[in-house]
């Protein structure tokens, strides 16, 4: 197989990163490598990824920056740097499973892949809170369908052709860029796929971006990816869908209006419609992220569940 680089942001990470990038060495194949941007960290980060590199040449710091730039930017300027034919993605505070590389490297082979996933382990919030995600694979056809009910990979599993995403655009400035990237691939004509293993221990905590009030509201407001999801909709479910009035702000979180609302219902309808033609284990894929996302909408919209069309 070809070599591989983990790119990984960094930002304040001094306790958690030494872990990260130990648990990626100890699963990455012989000709495997792993770059860190250090994102303006007010901490030892830095000097953390140095001493690391030092003891092992696989690991290496891409620069330390002095001024911030964000997630997009260090993106993508680790994937600028990484001259690999595959590229992967990890947090630095996250723990990569021993057989990550091993099951994602096999999904690529045979299923002739442009990226592979994995389910995620959630950690915490809280020292002994441990949740899996469900472990069930999916295939090019039924990612593409769950990527119009949510952003249903996970970044920080993420193993592929570096030039598959360079091809889609690479990164852009979006509040779920990762959201935004797959739904691109998707429209490009990327095979995207995920196993039914378990690849990353994720930490959960309260200061995460996606957390935010403020993230959630940009992220609802998204224009740029609204247009894109709604190409991916007319893609995956017959060129002349009409998703309505903007699904998406009603699937990105709270603050969509009653009509967005309904948009959204139907979208969930006609997607766990499709579920019956796939295999067993993709059809379960569908169904289990068909439900968790319309559990969500209710919770975030509870007149939804009556069938109302104004909020009481």
């Amino acid at each position: 197989m070809a070599p591989l680089t983990v790119m990984m942001p960094a930002r304040n990470a001094e306790s958690t990163v030494a872990t990260a990038i130990r648990s990626i060495t100890r699963a990455l194949p012989r000709d495997g490598r792993v770059l860190v941007l250090d994102d303006a960290s007010e901490d030892s980060t830095a000097a953390v990824v140095r001493d690391l590199a030092r003891r092992d040449r696989r690991v290496g710091l891409l620069e330390s920056l002095s001024t911030r730039v964000g997630v997009v930017a260090a993106a993508t300027a680790l994937l600028d740097a990484a001259d690999t034919p595959l590229v992967a993605r990890m947090d630095a505070d996250d723990i990569s499973l021993p057989w990550r590389f091993r099951t994602q490297l096999a999904l690529l082979r045979r299923h002739d892949l442009d990226l592979a996933f994995s389910p995620l382990v959630f950690m915490g919030p809280g020292r002994f809170a441990v949740e899996p995600q469900p472990l069930l694979s999916a295939g090019p056809e039924s990612v593409g369908l769950e990527l119009v009910l949510n952003c249903a990979v996970a970044h920080p599993t993420m193993t592929g052709r570096r030039a598959a995403i360079l091809d889609a655009g690479g990164y852009r400035s979006a509040p779920s860029e990762d959201w935004d990237l797959w739904m691109r691939l998707s429209l490009n004509g990327a095979r995207l796929g995920r196993t039914s293993c378990p690849g990353l221990a994720y930490r959960r905590h309260s200061g995460q971006t996606s957390a935010q009030p403020a993230w959630k509201a940009a992220l609802a407001s998204d224009t740029t990816s609204a247009g894109v999801h709604r190409d991916l909709c007319r893609a995956v479910l017959g060129r002349g869908y009409d998703p309505g009035p903007s699904a998406y702000a009603a699937l990105a979180g709270p603050g969509a209006r009653p009509e967005q609302v309904a948009a959204a219902e139907r979208l969930i309808d006609d997607v766990a419609a499709q579920a019956s033609r796939f295999p067993l284990a993709q059809r379960l894929s569908l169904a289990v992220t068909a439900h968790g996302v319309r559990l969500l909408l209710r919770k975030n919209y509870p007149y939804a569940a009556s069938g109302a069309h104004e909020p009481g």
